[in-house]
């Protein structure tokens, strides 16, 4: 017993003495950490200030002095000034400004005239110190200058000849494919029509009804699919009379939709249309149940290919209802997305009078379906309101047969009139003078007229007065009511049909065949496939181009059509990633001369918005173009050139030459565009040594832990021990065919790095193109450069990353990253900018880090083509650029330093009265500010604008913008190929002026509290500006959305109005002869915003409806935009694209050790803690309002923008994780046992955490983590991880099979099944339809490693995710599958079942914790419950 007792006594003598050690220990190291603190404080300004290493252009000599004078910095405050000069360590000279006055009379810093010039040659002289010791520019233009050059062949002729023959031969597949498509499907409908004279039925399979949980989202598809499945379309939810005669996809023709889709993943959607309105398409999705009208535009381009001639007549009068106003409404909308350019269109509304679209060209005759026909069209409907007044349905009739006589067709050419209406009239009589009057008029044409009526309200089967009516217009009986004519069927015309609608639901399967009965589907024997106009895609959110050929029997019945569709991005591949060490460029165009593709359109694999047809002469605005594109479309190739005093895209001088060759398939011109501007272009030399094998590729999963430690550099996975090597799909040959492919595997990573690295030139090419393995060399001997500087450098804190990329898209990055293979730098802001202004530094406005830095500014600065002794000019071609990204604390701690009267804070006893300090860019985006700090800062993701100086301040941009001198100007662009008008600034100041604010009584605003001053930084992209407001200045305002780009106001546009950069849409110009198809005409601003933004109420609507129904042919009120010569508003620049996070699974990061230490409780003061990565001075709680009594320095996740658990601007799942440094309470002072207190808590936090993290990763599958850019999704087989829990019937019981088992070996194989819903595992490419293609996938065996069923590599990180939709409560299941056959395998399955949900064991899929083999690399043990048998 005293034994214990003596065990206890020590026991608590042990814990008083931790007790009083901790705190102490705590209070010293806090204690050590300022004076730490205090020293880095100064080493860090000694390294920022210094000039040294200065690499300047012979330009920047005439527009900077005395450099070797120390920088002098003038104040006006003589407490300031003392101040300042006892801080021995700042490389200034601060002197009292002439005019200076005492602090109590204080009249601000521009008032004792401060030299703005000398203040911003020393930013620009530390910007090129940057730029030379910390991107290592200097460093790697020894490099470039060192390497050997050959000679450059011009071969732009034959590259742009190879460019259509690769296109040709893609498009030859597809037409292989479709022809085996073709020949399954007519095979099977000739024989079942031989045996029983009908086609077999099958049930219909709705797609909008499939469940959630039996999809997957695909990144190929960009949408939710199952690759197991097809479905059906074309006749709604299954809530409509489905056609006796559906002449289904025969099944065998869906299993080759999956085996194409296994053999050429590029593939997109694959589809058969039958002539009854079915639409079978593979994969299965789950489109909006109201979107019918999806591929019908292909059907009537392939079985009706010379055109249709269709006019839309709607009943607006007042016996309509709302209800039946959007039913008449969405049959004009599934009218029109049939369409095609080959098509004609005819839209008019009729009440009490006509109403028809605005433009001068569609009110007299039918018109092309262009585009923007098609736009304006769809304006029209989406204007058409109700009107208090009785429909004349004489004056509609008879208006739309004049504007068929009107257009010019043919004699006998057919034309179909679909008249949407209530059909109300007041008696027979009334009836009898409508037909009497269409008899009439009918009587006055030779052409074939078909009328269909759809009759809103009136279901088929009623008797009814207007029914009647309706019935006799369409059957053209007028005998009936005793309107005799010539006319009718029998007497030249045809009868049309009469169908009743009363639901939105019930439009597409009415309106998909009704034109056969003008003309039916005709035989196209004679033409192998169709290819369509570029379409944009509503589920997969991308442009395709569809491929389909007619489906036929032997007597040449038509039965339906096969066709799939393609992506634009993958038809282009090479015409959008076109690099050439000569400054050339490659775009393409159709037969008509609209834009398929442009370097100013950004990469089609990137757009999110349809393309929006535009001429090319609007996108190659240069003097004589138009002669040029006049033997583009008439010449099938050639050669021209062209004199050019600067190039829009790229303002260089010179010659412009012009290559093409038009495809003979497809119709379409690529074209290669050379500036020849007599500089020698040269090439790296093929004998630079390879890269070293030490070299690191980005897939960091990939590399064995004895290679390199992989760490967390905030949100993503990252190296220290070497710069990474990045390649994206545009280094490949066949760029898409290596996106679609997934994520780079161990095989292809090692014969990529084997391949660079080979030093005996024997190792075959992995498909990278030619310049790829040069520049790789050549910018990857940065590393070891920047290596360095991580240790030495004091800016490294500061510093995120660096990088350098080549024209080839070859990326070197520092801290080595794991990267997204969607990701090129060739497309980035910083790239872009540097390119345009070769040998300036280059600032870019801050944006949202997506590797989780917070907001961050890049610098970035070219490197030229390497020459022996030679001096470098701006001229000289580029071959590559480095950058690197700070954090936005930082360009704005340069400030303070530059001028420490910026940090001055308001005078307590003067309102408003403050000195801020800023730099802007020179369109205008402010690069440090003090509001992009402010807690209360606007500045957010959502919106993806950086903040402007018209946001921010607007009295010097109304100043600037009114003063007449042309610094700040407002201009116009048109973003033609996305239908919008863009207005922006232009900041342009003197060299070697200030420009300061006008004395107050000549400003163009009252500016009397408020003083400015702004100089050109020399030899960057900038401009510094100081402001001194004595006061609170009066109101201003420059209009800003928040939200969106959208300008406030589409209709006013003044050079001389304040507002932020916006845009406005662009009104269609249908009469312009078609997609901007006349040079000359002038494009212009929509006048109003489009349907259904927030500016439109009712009365707004109203009021544009009316419009339509003027009689002078005029329409809305249209502003046109500025132009200039010849006729062409100049068009925008291309817009960056927006850098893609790699998503990691939850969790995976979490396994990583930081990179870098976690440092913020060291720095004491807001300035030592200010641009820190990853830290922020914390000082407002979280009510944004109250001060925190203590502020303290933390990491900036628990104290986002200075407020105390205010939110990241990352989005759920990518919030920046915890750093290893400890949480300040708000008291902030290191009082000993409240530390040792903190401390003690925090260690025992974060072993309860790790006790937890233990205790669920060894049990639940959530403990393993996977990139979802990483997992390779197999395009044969979709494993679901989770069931529906609703209800099963035994259909959906046989369905669902046998899963409990792991094995997949007999008992599996037994389970054969014979589905007409699911594809068929053992299926086999019928007799003689193989070809060589076929590399062993001639199975749809759904398990591709049968060696090992217990392990799954997926690509270096494995791991199971879980979805995140919750089952499904909806009904729907495939179809009940036959009872399964004795045996295996061969030759009838679909595939196999899953089981019933009573007989799944929960317990069956707990995924063991798995087995580490390093850092990098996870084995996973898994159960897998396969959905498919064989």
């Amino acid at each position: 017993m005293r034994m214990t007792h003596q065990r206890a006594h020590r026991r608590q003598s042990a814990a008083a003495l931790l007790t009083t050690v901790l705190p102490l220990a705590s209070s010293v190291f806090l204690w050590a950490s300022q004076s730490v603190a205090q020293e880095n404080r100064s080493a860090t300004t000694n390294n920022t200030t210094t000039s040294s290493e200065v690499f300047f252009n012979s330009s920047d000599i005439a527009n900077i002095s005395n450099w070797d004078n120390k920088p002098v910095i003038y104040v006006n405050n003589p407490k300031l000034l003392k101040e300042m000069q006892e801080q021995s360590f700042l490389r200034h000279a601060f002197r009292l400004s002439v005019g200076g006055v005492s602090s109590e009379d204080d009249q601000g810093v521009l008032g004792g005239g401060v030299p703005l010039l000398e203040r911003s040659t020393s930013l620009a002289s530390q910007l090129r110190h940057i730029a030379n010791s910390e991107l290592g520019v200097t460093h790697m233009q020894a490099t470039f200058d060192e390497l050997p050059y050959s000679d450059l062949e011009h071969r732009e002729e034959k590259t742009v000849k190879e460019m259509v023959e690769a296109l040709e031969r893609k498009f030859s597949l597809y037409s292989s494919l479709l022809g085996e498509m073709t020949e399954v499907a007519t095979s099977h409908f000739n024989q079942q029509l031989e045996v029983g004279g009908v086609v077999e039925e099958r049930e219909y399979h709705p797609c909008c009804l499939i469940p959630d949980n039996y999809l997957e989202y695909n990144s190929h598809f960009r949408t939710r699919v199952n690759e197991e499945l097809w479905c059906d379309s074309g006749f709604g939810s299954d809530d409509h009379p489905v056609p006796r005669q559906l002449y289904p996809a025969p099944y065998n023709l869906t299993e080759l939709f999956a085996l194409n889709l296994r053999r050429y993943p590029t593939i997109k959607w694959q589809y058969f249309m039958s002539v009854s309105g079915l639409h079978t398409e593979y994969p299965a999705h789950r489109p909006d149940c109201g979107q019918w009208s999806r591929h019908r535009h292909v059907y009537e381009a392939t079985v009706r290919p010379g055109g249709r001639n269709i006019v839309l007549l709607f009943d607006l009068g007042e016996a309509l209802t709302p209800r039946l106003l959007l039913t008449a409404k969405t049959v004009g909308y599934q009218v029109l997305a049939t369409l095609t350019r080959h098509d004609q269109v005819a839209v008019v509304g009729v009440a009490g009078s006509v109403a028809r679209p605005a433009a001068p060209c569609m009110r007299s005759a039918l018109t092309p379906a262009t585009h923007h026909v098609l736009q304006t069209a769809r304006h029209f409907l989406d204007y058409m309101e109700i009107q208090n007044e009785p429909t004349n349905h004489t004056l509609g009739l008879t208006a739309a047969l004049e504007l068929i006589r009107g257009s010019g067709l043919g004699a006998g050419e057919g034309v179909l009139l679909i008249y949407v209406s209530r059909g109300v009239v007041g008696s027979r009589r009334h009836a009898r003078k409508v037909l009497l009057s269409l008899a009439n008029a009918l009587t006055d044409t030779s052409h074939k007229i078909v009328i269909s009526t759809l009759a809103l309200g009136l279901n088929n089967r009623e008797f009814s007065l207007e029914r009647q009516f309706l019935e006799a217009v369409a059957e053209q009986n007028f005998e009936a009511y005793g309107a005799e004519s010539g006319v009718g069927p029998g007497r030249g015309q045809a009868p049309g049909t009469v169908v009743g609608l009363d639901s939105t639901l019930n439009v597409a399967p009415v309106v998909s065949n009704l034109y056969d009965v003008v003309r039916p589907p005709t035989s196209t024997r004679h033409q192998t496939f169709i290819i369509s106009e570029p379409r944009w895609d509503l589920d997969g959110r991308e442009t395709v181009v569809s491929v389909s050929c007619a489906v036929e029997t032997v007597e040449g019945k038509v039965m339906g059509l096969v066709g799939m569709d393609i992506s634009l991005a993958t038809l282009l591949e090479d015409v959008t990633h076109y690099t050439s060490p000569a400054k050339s460029y490659a775009f393409a165009i159709d037969a008509q001369g609209s834009v398929l593709g442009h370097p100013q359109l950004g990469r089609p694999e990137t757009w999110t918005v349809p393309l929006v047809g535009t001429d090319v002469t609007l996108v190659e605005q240069v003097d004589g173009f138009t002669r040029v594109r006049h033997q583009l479309l008439a010449r099938p190739t050639a050669h021209t050139s062209l004199p050019i005093s600067q190039h829009s895209a790229t303002n260089m001088k010179g010659e412009l030459h012009y290559y093409w060759h038009r495809s003979a398939v497809s119709g379409w011109v690529f074209v290669v565009a050379r500036i020849d501007s007599n500089t020698p272009h040269k090439r790296l030399s093929r004998s630079v040594p390879p890269l070293p094998p030490t070299a690191l590729f980005h897939r960091l999963d990939l590399i064995p832990p004895s290679k390199a430690r992989v760490c967390r550099h905030f949100n993503q996975m990252a190296t220290l021990d070497g710069s990474t090597l990045f390649l994206p799909v545009g280094s490949y040959v066949s760029p898409l065919s290596q996106m679609a492919g997934g994520p780079e595997t161990m095989g292809a990573v090692q014969s990529v790095t084997a391949f660079l690295s080979d030093t005996t030139q024997l190792i075959a090419n992995p498909g990278l193109r030619l310049p790829v393995r040069t520049d790789a060399t050549a910018i990857y001997q940065i590393s070891d450069f920047w290596e360095s500087k991580l240790q030495t450098s004091s800016l490294s804190k500061y510093i995120i990353r660096r990088y350098a990329a080549a024209p080839s898209g070859v990326t070197v990055m520092y801290p080595g990253t794991l990267m997204d293979r969607s990701f090129d730098p060739r497309s980035q802001g910083w790239y872009l900018g540097a390119l345009a202004s070769p040998g300036k530094v280059i600032v870019s406005p801050p944006y949202l880090d997506p590797g989780g830095a917070g907001f961050i500014v890049t610098i970035s600065h070219t490197v030229y083509q390497g020459g022996s002794a030679t001096m470098h000019s701006p001229a000289d071609p580029v071959v590559a650029v480095l950058a690197a990204d700070f954090t936005l604390g930082y360009f704005y701690k340069l400030l303070l330093e530059l001028e420490p009267a910026c940090g001055q804070t308001p005078h307590p006893d003067k309102d408003g009265q403050r000195v801020r300090c800023f730099l802007v860019d020179l369109e205008g985006y402010l690069v440090a500010h003090p509001s992009l700090l402010a807690p209360s800062s606007s500045y957010t993701p959502a919106t993806n604008v950086p903040p402007h100086i018209t946001h921010q301040e607007p009295v010097v941009s109304m100043e600037l913008l009114g003063g007449g001198a042309g610094l700040l100007t407002k201009g116009w662009c048109g973003r033609w190929w996305r239908g919008a008008s863009e207005r922006h600034y232009s900041l342009r100041l003197p060299q070697g002026q200030v420009v300061a604010s006008p004395a107050p009584g000549a400003a163009q605003v009252d500016n009397s509290c408020l003083q400015y001053a702004l100089a050109a930084v020399p030899s960057t992209n900038l401009v510094l500006g100081i402001i001194n407001q004595t006061c609170a200045p009066a109101v201003a305002f420059c209009p800003c959305s928040m939200d969106d780009r959208l300008c406030l106001n589409c209709q006013l546009v003044e050079a001389g109005a304040c507002e932020c950069p916006c845009e406005c849409p662009l009104s269609p110009n249908p009469c312009s002869g078609g997609v901007h198809g006349d040079p000359t005409s002038q494009p212009t601003s929509l006048p109003i915003p489009p349907p259904g933004h927030s500016n439109h109420t009712p009365g707004i609507r109203n009021q544009i409806w009316q419009t339509y129904f003027s009689n002078d042919g005029g329409g809305p009120r249209v502003l046109e935009l500025a132009t200039q010569p010849p006729n062409l508003a100049p068009t925008c620049p291309r817009t960056p694209e927006a850098v893609t996070p790699l998503q990691y699974s939850i969790g995976l990061l979490s396994h990583l050790a930081p990179c870098v230490a976690s440092t913020c409780s060291i720095y004491v003061t807001p300035e030592s803690c200010l641009g820190v990565a990853g830290c922020v001075w914390c000082h407002i709680k979280a009510d944004r309002e109250s001060p925190i009594s203590h502020p303290y320095c933390t990491s900036s996740h628990q104290c986002y923008n200075g407020v105390l658990g205010a939110p990241s601007p990352y989005p759920h799942g990518l919030a920046t994780l915890p750093h290893s440094d400890n949480t300040h309470g708000e008291s902030g002072n290191p009082i000993g046992p409240v530390a040792g207190g903190i401390m003690a808590v925090f260690m025992m936090v974060a072993v309860a955490v790790y006790c937890y993290r233990q205790h669920v990763g060894s049990g639940n599958g959530r403990s393993l983590y996977t990139p979802a850019s990483l997992q390779p999704h197999p395009p044969h087989h979709s494993l679901y991880q989770t069931q529906p829990t609703h209800d099963l019937d035994n259909g959906d019981e046989d369905l669902l099979g046998d899963m409990s088992g792991v094995g997949l070996g007999s008992a599996v194989a037994a389970a054969a099944v014979v589905s007409p819903y699911r594809m068929n595992p053992g299926y086999r490419r019928p007799p003689g339809l193989a070809d060589s293609s076929d590399q062993g996938y001639s199975t749809m065996t759904p398990h591709d490693d049968p060696d090992n069923p217990h392990y799954a590599d997926l690509g270096g990180i494995s791991g199971l995710t879980v979805p995140d939709d919750p089952p499904s409560t909806s009904s729907w299941s495939p179809p009940p599958s036959p009872s399964p056959r004795d045996g295996g395998g061969g030759g009838g399955g679909g595939i196999a079942s899953l089981p019933s949900m009573a007989t799944i064991d929960p317990s069956q899929t707990i995924i063991p914790a798995g087995k580490r083999t390093g850092p990098n690399i996870i084995e996973v043990p898994v159960t897998v419950h396969m959905v498919d048998t064989v």
